[in-house]
């Protein structure tokens, strides 16, 4: 749909959505390559005569306003967009585009009004003499005036209006047929035998439909637009996506290894599994995190970028702060020292206009095309990548505790309000969480340091210390914030609470595992392990895998009972959680060691010369069959996780 967006590939359908846009009669949703949601609303009327004499012109042009002063952000990133269908015989309508078309080449309402004086050819009198029906439209349309909505001028409103509005005729009656033409010679190839026939008729069976889709503000989707036309004589719908047959081409996996190591065993049988090794600045570097093709490594103040198939270094850029790099849309964002963003080409290194916006460094997300960030001024705030335009501001309690994490659709940032007391206690924390267009949808207060928190289907899962030696986990009802269950237990946990479909799972740092259920709280079984645990706990396949710090010992345990299921000695004790891959569980422990268990019977087939610390350098980066490390000796590690 070209008033769509020719970039955007059209989703669903909506009849007269009220509850949605004042400008309701046709809604058509659709994303971008980037996943971002766009949105059409068309206002349909036959012949329009557009002036402020005629009260459902006035009432056309009041639905538009308030699209244009509730949504302009929107409009002006370019993921809404207003449009008008009328019959082609429609004088005010045409002359509507050509003002439409003037508006948006100008910047300003100013350049606007001043183009339009100059005459000079851009419009002809009949085109000018419109623009005053315009005005008076909008002056009619604004009494009496909203309140809160006295910000911009009718100047303005009426510039922004024009600059954001295309016309979209439609030929479906009267003499000239040529959209509904089209339109079957499209459908032809949804038809068994491609004749224009059975195009005719599929056509008229889906001029059938939008009569009861429309009176019941009805939303189509492609599934369910299938659905109503399946069986018909006239329809064959297209086959799914082809590629189903043969071997798949995994995305992002290095190809067969580039070094001995990759081919070679050990006298013992076991894997060496390293594809490649580059070394980094220094021994403190970060875990990396991947944008396309490039991995990027915080080393202090320094970023590094790499080639993830061949562990090339591409570029070094020292920025202001030192905090963990935001990824996404080809670019790395971090902040300057007055906190506004600045984006970095993932590739080249090469760095782009600062964006109007600020934001903690390390406190950002990307997500669909948008940016969200939170601020030193406890604000959250989201922009539009493809335009470079706010959206969205939000004010939230307190600065952040961390960078913000989008799940289910949602934007979550933890907060933290006032400083460490005298006493080592820490301030309260909270937990908030934003829709994506910017709407609060929960905000948990919790009494105590927040420490750690997790996500699901139905429940946020909050951890919080109320006072030494003690610990508390509250289960949050996802969609209302309202508390379901809380459970309070003795001593800190080792990290964040690992979730499956039925239990919540605990590591202490004294090396209990706990499982409670996840709808009620309730203990399920409770196994000591061991005596210290610095990481969490892995659930996998119905069996939890932990590494202890003392004894140092790797063991799997029961997921439903708690019971041993093996145990392994190692040379060290673990300090990072765990992570499989192809049948095989990883981890890596402080005798510079990472081994590879099989998941079923607990015999080491990898064994690779790397060791990480989660608390200082963070988990690992696994993307498809390859794990990248950056080790504690001050090297970055492409991992073979394939299948032997």
């Amino acid at each position: 749909m070209p008033a769509l967006g020719d970039h955007i590939t059209p989703t669903h359908v909506r009849f007269q959505g009220r509850n949605i846009s004042k400008v309701d009669d046709i809604l058509v949703r659709g994303r971008s390559a980037t996943g971002a949601e766009h949105l059409l609303s068309v206002g349909v009327r036959r012949r329009p005569r557009l002036v402020p004499s005629e009260a459902d012109s006035v009432q056309l042009i009041r639905a538009y306003l308030d699209v244009v002063v509730g949504d302009w952000p929107l409009l002006q990133s370019g993921r809404q967009r207003l449009a008008l269908a009328v019959v082609p015989a429609c004088q005010p309508a045409h002359q509507l585009a050509d003002l439409a078309g003037i508006a948006a080449a100008e910047p300003t309402p100013a350049e606007f009004r001043r183009r339009m004086a100059s005459g000079g050819g851009y419009a002809n009198k009949g085109v000018r003499g419109r623009l005053a029906q315009v005005d008076a439209l909008v002056a009619a349309a604004l009494r009496p005036r909203p309140a809160g909505r006295a910000a911009c001028s009718p100047d303005v409103l009426t510039w922004r209006l024009l600059s954001k509005l295309s016309l979209i005729e439609l030929r479906l009656e009267g003499a000239d047929l040529s959209d509904r033409t089209e339109a079957v010679a499209r459908l032809q190839q949804l038809t068994p035998e491609g004749l224009p026939s059975e195009a005719d008729a599929l056509f008229s069976r889906l001029a059938e439909l939008v009569g009861i889709y429309a009176p019941e503000g009805a939303e189509v989707s492609l599934s369910s637009l299938t659905a109503d036309l399946h069986g018909l004589a006239c329809f064959a719908p297209l086959p799914g996506p082809k590629g189903a047959v043969g071997k798949a081409k995994v995305t992002g996996v290095p190809q067969q290894a580039k070094s001995q190591e990759a081919r070679g065993r050990t006298g013992s049988g076991r894997q060496q599994f390293a594809l490649w090794r580059a070394p980094t600045v220094s021994g403190k570097a970060l875990q990396p995190v991947l944008e396309s093709e490039t991995l990027v490594v915080r080393d202090g103040y320094w970023l590094v970028g790499f080639d993830k198939t061949a562990g090339k270094r591409l570029w070094a850029l020292q920025t202001a702060f030192d905090a963990l790099p935001v990824t996404g849309s080809g670019q790395v964002f971090v902040a300057d020292r007055s906190g506004r963003v600045v984006p970095i080409d993932a590739r080249t290194g090469r760095k782009g206009r600062p964006l109007p916006i600020h934001m903690t460094d390390g406190s950002a997300v990307v997500d669909r095309g948008t940016l969200f960030t939170a601020a030193p001024d406890a604000h959250v705030h989201a922009l539009d990548l493809a335009s470079r335009v706010p959206l969205w501001t939000r004010p939230v309690g307190g600065g952040p505790a961390g960078p913000p994490r989008m799940c289910a659709g949602r934007v979550f940032l933890q907060t933290c309000h006032g400083s460490n007391s005298g006493d080592g206690t820490t301030m309260d924390g909270d937990l908030w969480a934003f829709s994506a267009d910017g709407s609060l949808h929960m905000h948990a207060a919790q009494q105590g340091e927040l420490l750690h928190w997790a996500v699901d289907d139905s429940n946020v899962y909050v951890v919080s210390r109320n006072q030494p030696g003690q610990s508390r986990i509250t289960a949050l009802d996802s969609d209302s914030g309202r508390m379901r269950w809380h459970h309070s237990f003795d001593g800190d946990l080792a990290g964040k609470p690992a979730l499956t479909r039925r239990s919540v799972y605990l590591t202490t740092t004294s090396g209990d595992v706990v499982a409670l259920a996840s709808d009620t709280g309730r203990e399920l079984w409770r196994t000591g392990a061991g005596v210290r645990a610095a990481a969490a706990a892995l659930v996998y396949d119905g069996v939890v895998y932990l590494g202890l710090w003392q004894p140092r010992q790797f063991i799997a345990l029961d997921a439903d009972s708690g019971a041993p299921l093996w145990r392994k000695r190692t040379s060290g004790s673990f300090i990072s959680a765990p992570f499989t891959a192809s049948g095989v569980v990883y981890a890596g422990h402080r005798g510079g060691l990472t081994h590879g268990w099989d998941t079923r019977s607990g015999k080491e087939i990898r064994r690779a010369e790397v060791m990480w610390d989660e608390a200082l350098q963070g988990s690992p980066l696994v993307a498809a069959s390859t794990a990248y490390v950056t080790g504690s000796g001050g090297e970055l590690l492409a991992l073979s996780l394939h299948a032997t």
